[in-house]
């Protein structure tokens, strides 16, 4: 049976509402059965059937076949008669709810989705302005001013800067489309130059402007690629420059410790010397006891074959003293036989502990 496009409620007094939102629903019996804010309705009386969700199961429940629902809903038309849209079948759906000019729905050049626009305003030659929907809550400097062009919109100036964009639209002559035309054409005519692909969208053109950037694209690829290996280089060296330089510090620092020198408190690449070297020569500290190091422990030395001393700053601490004497043995039997601890210097260690020079500070009360 023809109908219009138009779906139609009926409503308490009798009277027959029609629906802007109201959309089609497909269903196993092929009936005609539109939603309509949550609801399933029937089309031929305008009823409604149940909630959209039950629909299916309604109709597996109450009718199997197109005839058992023809069935269910004939009493309905038998006493009130079909909806408009079948006794009314010239009425059209965009005749009772006319397009709203000043709201639109269309992509800018350049993107694939489609944005609501609202009219701005209408220059004297007849140009359409319109701003983006999302950005009416924006100030006016944010916002930006378009205007249709072959089915796009195009962005303009911003709305803080609209008497310029006007000037040059109501310019007599003036072209915005031929302009854009130029500038598209010139930039394919550059090897140089890129190509504005939502230009090349603009006028139908767009696997030309592919083409013509393909070699740019591959060139800034290439030249992010290098730029990427430079980069890696350059972290890669000096994480080894570091590397050599830390191992050169806790080298000096041993040295200096056997040989009865003063080890002050330093810090090599965000890390406590002092710390390190018992951790270095596996001697575990308590939680507690490294964060005194970190905060306290401002220099140690070697006084004697079994005998040491440190200086501190702030709080004392009952065990340190421990655990100095046990990294002097443990630094005595590593680097037994060597003498002063010269060959424990390796020649990337003595460059690393040259750049590392500036890093230490002894204790300002030394």
């Amino acid at each position: 049976m023809k109908h219009s496009n138009v779906f139609y409620i009926r409503q308490h007094d009798g009277t027959y509402k029609p629906c802007k939102t109201a959309t089609g629903m497909r269903n196993p019996l092929g009936v005609d059965i539109f939603r309509y804010k949550g609801k399933a309705y029937d089309g031929k009386t305008g009823l409604s059937l149940c909630s959209e969700k039950e629909l299916f199961s309604t109709m597996q429940n109450r009718c199997t076949s197109k005839e058992q629902y023809d069935a269910m809903v004939q009493p309905a038309i038998d006493q009130h008669g079909l909806t408009p849209r079948y006794t009314e079948l010239d009425v059209r759906k965009e005749q009772l709810f006319p397009r709203d000019e000043s709201r639109v729905l269309m992509r800018v050049i350049g993107s694939k989705t489609k944005h609501y626009f609202l009219k701005f305003d209408t220059l004297d030659n007849g140009i359409e302005i319109f701003l983006l929907q999302s950005d009416a809550a924006r100030e006016a400097y944010e916002q930006s001013l378009y205007t249709p062009l072959n089915g796009w919109m195009v962005a303009l100036e911003r709305l803080s800067r609209k008497d310029i964009a006007y000037q040059q639209l109501s310019a007599p002559g003036f072209d915005l489309l031929q302009v854009m035309l130029d500038k598209f054409e010139a930039a394919l005519a550059d090897p140089q130059l890129w190509a504005d692909p939502g230009l090349g969208d603009l006028f139908d053109r767009r696997a030309e402007a592919d083409a013509h950037n393909q070699p740019i694209r591959e060139a800034r690829e290439e030249e992010r690629r290098l730029d990427d290996a430079k980069r890696e280089a350059a972290n890669t060296a000096r994480e080894l420059q570091l590397e050599q330089a830390y191992w050169a510090a806790i080298a000096a620092a041993e040295r200096k410790l056997i040989d009865g020198q003063v080890v002050a408190a330093a810090d090599i690449d965000g890390r406590s010397l002092l710390l390190q070297l018992f951790r270095e020569n596996n001697i575990t500290l308590p939680l507690r006891t490294q964060g005194w190091v970190k905060s306290s422990l401002a220099r140690i030395q070697r006084t004697g074959v079994n005998d040491s001393i440190y200086y501190r700053r702030g709080r004392d601490s009952t065990v340190i003293g421990g655990y100095i004497l046990q990294l002097i043995r443990v630094l005595d039997e590593k680097y037994k036989g060597t003498g002063n601890c010269e060959g424990a210097l390796t020649a990337n260690e003595k460059t690393g502990l040259q750049q590392m020079h500036q890093g230490f500070h002894d204790d300002p009360n030394k």
